[in-house]
């Protein structure tokens, strides 16, 4: 079983036990993505303002990558999920170029952080 699979999302009862103000956190963000899926699904993504989402995105960027420097490895998508290939491609894509790499920078660095 790889590191990812490990360190799946946690279960409802250990995200419970969070402190108070983390708890708060948790809810509004369940709720959130909720609102946002509903958002995309029904043809409004557009109504969403860019800036809004920039931040929400370095926001969970920035959050995945402590994690990931605390030596966890959560999935970020659930494996057969309703994400499809295009959308992630289409969301590292635009990462990719805001942040100035190129694919053989993220190969070299896969190889030398042993993340692959």
């Amino acid at each position: 079983m790889s590191l990812s699979e490990q360190n799946l999302s946690r279960p409802r009862n250990q995200i419970d036990a969070l402190p108070e103000t983390a708890q708060g956190l948790v809810d509004t963000a369940e709720r959130l993505a909720t609102s946002l899926n509903s958002l995309t699904a029904t043809g409004q993504a557009g109504a969403f303002p860019d800036e809004t989402m920039r931040q929400l995105m370095a926001a969970l960027v920035k959050l995945y990558a402590a994690k990931f420097d605390e030596g966890q490895r959560p999935a970020l998508l659930d494996a057969g999920g309703d994400v499809s290939a295009t959308a992630v491609l289409v969301a590292t894509s635009a990462l990719m170029k805001a942040s100035n790499l190129e694919i053989f920078e993220l190969g070299m660095w896969q190889s030398w952080s042993a993340t692959r």
